[in-house]
């Protein structure tokens, strides 16, 4: 394998401390009080929710490549790599044309490639016997995987922590893509560890504690360091230490007494600066100090879900979809393709074991029609056993129209499965809006307007293997519950709900707005109210005042959280209707020339 090697500025300098001939050299900034505000980080702004090796979403698992053993929580991501060029995903792209439900893929929240350009991480990996460990990042514009750019590779020292920083605008290796080429990026990929060296691939343990992707940090952002020295003087090398000593270099070879520092790459925690001579011969600490934790919050409602407490086979068809039933199919074509059906598997649920590559069922609407400017929230929790592979059947689709035949339907795009190998999680699938998902050729059924009178889900594509007689291997289903939803609707108010956390603070401010679009803050958003709110589960009332003088239809929830340090903004994975229920605003915007009371 041919590499190039990135300059070894990447990796973090270790300062080997010497007696010091004389103790003049002090570090009086920062104190023990300095608090740094975080940096501005792609995943604890856009995602709301940083990749801090502490839950299940900050590595997309399923798409790693050549790593075995993973393992994800409590501050640690870690793996054993099999093959050179293995790679893992904080943010995964999603696949080419297909609805990609994972809310954290980079396909529902693009990269501004015009802000945020620094990614780091700290990581160690074990280092074989006579070679050399190597890392890089690479990154994808869309979905299309053969269409990507990647940094030089950096040096992997044997077995020890180390922060390595890559700055994706001039850190290319110019064999294809630079990192503003374009305007955004839907994947983020990490080669953890991987080497050049011939004959036979030996394993390599690797760890990550934490990845960010940061913007610029302006002067202002910055933080001073001051110090004293009546000895000798002259020049200092500067850097950084975290709680478990690991260090990174900030300066070389700086003149003078005050130096500013960029912290903003580095996730909230303590650390302590340490300045030396360039000439070794004197060494001091500051106190240490501590980045901000910004708050995180979470918008439970309105929610990606729509209003379930109004859904279509509850409110029109008077049978609920879930538990499951024999009577929420069609009676005798709504379960196709499957062998075994249990409904007591466990009880309230369907399982069933597909016959062929198309197993599906039709939902009873109870001579009902769907009216599709209603109902626009799918959600589905469902299970198909066994590993996932995309190529061989783990998609599933969704149908409508009104007629049964497949030249009477329309499909939807491809939505890509989870995988369940040896394990009995049902995952939850939701569609936010379906006038708005990404459709197959040839909508036969026409798009998601009018009314619909057919509805099928098909949970699969494999084909079921000759003789199998394993859950695995056969890829049994089990389906727990569908429900098809109106949006959220302030009728004229609303109760806004949340989750929050900030380990720093025992209570934050939290802003709630409306916002006709997706960019916060930009100066358009209607202001609801604020309230100062301790973490856990909060909610805010809003009586609707004023809502007769917005423009009827569907906003965007925009809330932000902030602990006066670091803002955090968020958006609702759903959006809430403004206006009378009465079908006025269900396909777009009215304006009403109302007068507020």
């Amino acid at each position: 394998m041919s590499m190039r090697i990135i300059a070894t500025w990447v990796t973090a300098a270790v300062y080997v401390a010497t007696p010091a001939i004389s103790a003049t050299l002090t570090v009086t900034q920062p104190t023990g009080a300095t608090i740094v505000a975080a940096g501005d980080d792609y995943a604890t702004q856009v995602l709301g929710n940083p990749w801090d090796m502490k839950d299940a979403s900050d590595i997309d698992i399923q798409e790693s490549s050549a790593v075995a053993n993973q393992s994800l929580g409590s501050g640690t991501f870690s793996g054993d790599t099999t093959a050179n060029g293995a790679w893992i995903f904080p943010l995964f792209m999603g696949y080419v044309n297909s609805i990609n439900l994972n809310l954290n893929r980079g396909a529902n929240y693009p990269v501004d490639t015009s802000h945020y350009r620094y990614v780091t991480f700290k990581s160690q990996a074990s280092q074989p016997a006579s070679t050399t460990q190597f890392t890089r990042v690479v990154f994808y514009p869309n979905q299309d995987s053969s269409i990507y750019g990647e940094t030089y590779y950096a040096t992997l020292p044997a077995s020890q922590w180390r922060i390595f920083t890559f700055d994706m605008v001039t850190n290319n290796d110019g064999l294809h893509h630079n990192w503003l080429d374009f305007t955004q990026a839907a994947g983020l990929r990490i080669e953890p560890s991987t080497t050049n060296a011939s004959g036979p691939y030996a394993s390599v343990h690797f760890s990550i504690n934490w990845i960010r992707l940061t913007a610029s940090a302006t002067n202002a952002q910055k933080t001073s360091v001051v110090w004293t020295d009546t000895g000798i003087g002259g020049s200092y090398d500067i850097s950084v230490s975290d709680s478990g000593g690991t260090t990174f270099a900030l300066g070389a070879n700086v003149r003078g007494t005050s130096y500013a520092v960029d912290l903003t790459f580095l996730p909230p925690g303590t650390y302590t600066i340490t300045v030396a001579r360039s000439d070794s011969t004197a060494t001091a600490n500051s106190a240490t100090f501590h980045i901000n934790s910004p708050p995180q919050i979470a918008i439970t409602a309105p929610n990606v879900r729509g209003d379930q407490s109004r859904d279509f086979a509850t409110t029109v068809v008077g049978n609920a979809w879930g538990p499951i039933t024999s009577t929420d199919f069609v009676p005798a074509i709504g379960v196709r393709n499957f062998t075994n059906v249990s409904y007591s598997n466990p009880v309230n649920s369907f399982y069933g074991r597909p016959t062929s590559k198309d197993p599906g069922w039709f939902f009873n609407l109870g001579g009902q029609t769907i009216d599709t400017s209603v109902y626009r929230s799918l959600c589905y929790a469902m299970e198909v056993f066994g590993p996932r592979n995309i190529g061989t059947g783990s998609i599933a689709r969704v149908f409508w129209g009104n007629g049964t035949s497949g030249t009477q339907l329309t499909t939807s795009a491809d939505i890509p499965l989870d995988d369940n190998a040896g394990d009995t999680l049902v995952s939850e699938y939701c569609i936010p809006d379906l006038a708005a998902a990404l459709l197959e050729a040839g909508t036969n059924g026409g798009d998601w307007s009018g009314t619909k009178s057919v509805f099928r889900i098909d949970p699969d594509e494999f084909t079921p293997p000759n003789g199998c007689s394993t859950l695995d291997v056969c890829h049994d289903v089990r389906l727990d519950s569908v429900t098809l939803s109106p949006f959220a609707l302030a009728n004229p108010g609303y109760t806004f709900k949340w989750t929050l956390t900030d380990p720093d603070n025992a209570s934050d401010t939290v802003d709630v707005y409306l916002d006709p679009d997706s960019t916060p803050l930009n100066g358009d958003e209607i202001h609801l109210g604020s309230a100062t709110m301790p973490s856990g589960s909060g909610q805010f009332a809003w009586s609707g005042s004023c809502a007769n003088v917005l423009t009827y239809g569907p906003w965007h929830v925009l809330m932000v959280a902030s602990d006066g340090i670091n803002p955090v903004s968020q958006y609702a994975g759903g959006p809430l209707l403004i206006g009378r229920y009465d079908g006025i605003f269900r396909n777009g915007f009215e304006t009403v020339p109302a007068v507020c009371p």
